[in-house]
C-alpha cells in the first residue's frame, strides 16, 4: 500500500519520524506514528488491524472497545492537504470508523503494536480505571502498562480508610462507595502519615518527621514539599506523637493544576500548591521546586476551606467571609469580596466550584462540637442531670453511660457530634461600584445532575450521571471535625454519609467502622 505522508509546513523536510519529536500535540504524534507503522505494514483498504482496535470520543481512546471493536476505515489513515473556497489549508482527515463493518482481531495481532505506539497510547489515557484495562489487553500491553505507571485519577472518588493499627504490611485499603469494591495498596509511603485530599489523585502526607509530601498512591509518584517553619521550629526538639500534633496545623489542600506533566515526565513548576495550616488556620502557598512555603498575609485568620475558581483561589474563614487571593509570581494580595455571617450551628463551611458557580456550603452539627464543653463543669452536670431523669427507662440511661467515659479529667465521647444537615449558598454578581463588583449569597434548593464531596479534601462538585451509582443532588461528606478527635473514644471517622438535598435524609456510604485519632477516612480524588 502507498500512502502519502503530507506533513503540516512545520513537519515539511523533516522525516516522519523527526517529526514526531516536535508535534504540537499527542494526538498529532500518534496519528504520524500510527501512518508511519501502517505504511511499513502493508496494510491494505479498510482492513487496517491493529490501527482500526481504537475509536475516539472526544480525542480520547475509548479503552472498552479495545479487545473487542474493530471497524472499516470511511477514510484511509492518511495524514493530507486539502484547499478549501478561503485558499490552501492545512487540516488533518482522522480516519473514521463505521461500527456496522465489525471484525475479528486474533490476539496475536493485537500484540504486533510497537512499544513505541503503545506508549503514546498510554500517555493518551487520563484515568487509572482505563489504564488498568489498558494493561489486560495482552502481554505486549500488559508490558508497557508495568512499565509507564502515569499519575492518574480514579474514574470516581474513592474513601481511603484509616490505617488499621494491626496491618504489618502497610496495606491502605481504598474503597469504592458506588459499588462497594475494595482496593488494597501496599503503601509503606503512607504508614502512620496525616493524609489531606487534594485533586488528580494526588494525597497530601506529613508525618512525625515534619516532611511534607505530594504523594501518588497509585503510581508511587512523590514530590517533597519544605516543611513548614512554623510546624519545624515549634515542633523540632520534642518527641512527639500524631495525637499531639495532627489536627493542629495543616487542614486543607488545593492544588491549582496537576503537578506532573505527562508529556515532559516533570513537574510542572507553575503548578501552585495552596494549604490551611498551623493552629490559628492561616494560608501559605509553595510550588514544586520551592525550598519554602509564602506566607499569604491577612487581616483575617481561622480559614476553614480554600477552592479553585475562575483560575484564582478562593478561602473562606469561620464567620462565612470568602477572600479572593491575587497571586502574580510570589506576590499575593488578598481581598475579602463578601461577608455571610451565619448561625452559630453552621459550624464547618466549604467552596465549592459546581457548574461553573461557587458555591458555599455550611454544614450543620449537633452535640458538643467543641474540645473544651468536654471538660466544664457545667456540660458535666448537664451529663449528670440527664442520667437522672425519671421518666428516662433503665434501657435508655443504660445506652447514655455507653456512650460516655471518664478519662482522667476529660470526657470522652463514643460519638460526640453528628451531621444533621447542609445549606447552600451560590455567589452572585448583583452590581458594580467604582469598577468592582458587589457580591450577595442566593440560596440554592438544587444541586441538580451535581454531587458534592466535602471534608479533609479538596471540595469538589462532579456530574453524578457520568458514574454508576452516584446519587444526583447529594452531598457525600466524611468526618472532619479535627478539634474534637482527641475527646473521641476511637478518634474521627463517625460522622459520614449522603445528605440528599431533596429530602433532606442522611445515609450511610461506608457501614463498617475506619476510625483513626490523627487520619480518618478521607476522599481521593
Amino acid at each position: 500500500m502507498n500512502m502519502d505522508l503530507v506533513l503540516s509546513p512545520e513537519f515539511r523536510g523533516s522525516n516522519p519520524q523527526d517529526a514526531i519529536l516536535v508535534a504540537s500535540n499527542r494526538d498529532m504524534r500518534l496519528e504520524i506514528l500510527l501512518a508511519i507503522w501502517l505504511s511499513g505494514n502493508g496494510t491494505e483498504g479498510g482492513n487496517l488491524q491493529g490501527f482500526m482496535c481504537f475509536e475516539r470520543s472526544d480525542h480520547n481512546f475509548i479503552p472498552a472497545y479495545w479487545p473487542k471493536f474493530t471497524g472499516k476505515a470511511e477514510k484511509k489513515g492518511t495524514v493530507q492537504t486539502s484547499k478549501t473556497g478561503h485558499g490552501s489549508q492545512n487540516r488533518t482527515v482522522r480516519p473514521r470508523f463505521a461500527r456496522s463493518h465489525t471484525i475479528n482481531i486474533m490476539s496475536s495481532e493485537w500484540a504486533n503494536l510497537p512499544d513505541l505506539i503503545l506508549s503514546e497510547i498510554a500517555c493518551c489515557i487520563s484515568v487509572y480505571d482505563d489504564f488498568v484495562i489498558f494493561g489486560a489487553v495482552c502481554k505486549a500491553w500488559q508490558r508497557v502498562y508495568s512499565m509507564k505507571k502515569p499519575p492518574l485519577s480514579p474514574r470516581c472518588p474513592w474513601l481511603l480508610l484509616a490505617e488499621e493499627k494491626e496491618q504489618k504490611n502497610h496495606t491502605r485499603v481504598f474503597f469504592n462507595v458506588f459499588d462497594n469494591k475494595v482496593y488494597n495498596f501496599k503503601l509503606p509511603e503512607l504508614a502512620g502519615r496525616k493524609c489531606i485530599g487534594t485533586s488528580f489523585g494526588w494525597l497530601l502526607s506529613v508525618g512525625i518527621d515534619f516532611q511534607m509530601n505530594l504523594f501518588h498512591p497509585l503510581s508511587k509518584h512523590q514530590l517533597s514539599l519544605p516543611p513548614h517553619p512554623y510546624v519545624w521550629e515549634r515542633y523540632r526538639n520534642f518527641e512527639l506523637f500524631p495525637l499531639d500534633y495532627g489536627d493542629i496545623f495543616l487542614y486543607k489542600c488545593v492544588l491549582s493544576r496537576n503537578p506532573w506533566i505527562s508529556g515532559t515526565h516533570e513537574y510542572d513548576r507553575d503548578c501552585i500548591i495552596m494549604v490551611i495550616y498551623t493552629n490559628f488556620k492561616t494560608l501559605a502557598f509553595t510550588r514544586p521546586g520551592y525550598k519554602a512555603w509564602i506566607d499569604i498575609k491577612c487581616d483575617s485568620r481561622c480559614f476553614y476551606d480554600i477552592t479553585l475558581y475562575k483560575g484564582k483561589f478562593y478561602a473562606v474563614n469561620n464567620h462565612g467571609n470568602v477572600f479572593v487571593c491575587h497571586i502574580d509570581g510570589d506576590i499575593v494580595f488578598i481581598e475579602c469580596i463578601t461577608f455571610c455571617k451565619e448561625p452559630e450551628d453552621y459550624i464547618q463551611k466549604y467552596l465549592v466550584e459546581s457548574s461553573g458557580d461557587l458555591l458555599l456550603v455550611s454544614r450543620i452539627r449537633e452535640g458538643p462540637l467543641e474540645a473544651d464543653e468536654f471538660i466544664n463543669d457545667d456540660f458535666e452536670d448537664d451529663i449528670e442531670d440527664v442520667n437522672i431523669h425519671e421518666d428516662e427507662s433503665e434501657e435508655e440511661q443504660e445506652q447514655d453511660q455507653e456512650q460516655v467515659r471518664e478519662v482522667g479529667q476529660e470526657i470522652i465521647y463514643e460519638i460526640p457530634y453528628v451531621t444533621t444537615g447542609f445549606k447552600i449558598l451560590k455567589l452572585e454578581s448583583s452590581s458594580e461600584v467604582k469598577s468592582k463588583n458587589e457580591y450577595n449569597w442566593v440560596n440554592v434548593d438544587s444541586l441538580g445532575d451535581q454531587a458534592l464531596f466535602v471534608g479533609d479534601n479538596s471540595s469538589m462538585s462532579l456530574s453524578a450521571s457520568s458514574f454508576n451509582g452516584c446519587k444526583a443532588n447529594c452531598i457525600y461528606f466524611t468526618d472532619d471535625n479535627v478539634d474534637c478527635y482527641p475527646n473521641c473514644l476511637n478518634g474521627g471517622g463517625y460522622d459520614m454519609g449522603v445528605f440528599s438535598v431533596e429530602d433532606e435524609t442522611i445515609k450511610q456510604h461506608y457501614k463498617g467502622k475506619s476510625l483513626s485519632s490523627f487520619a480518618p477516612p478521607v476522599w481521593y480524588i
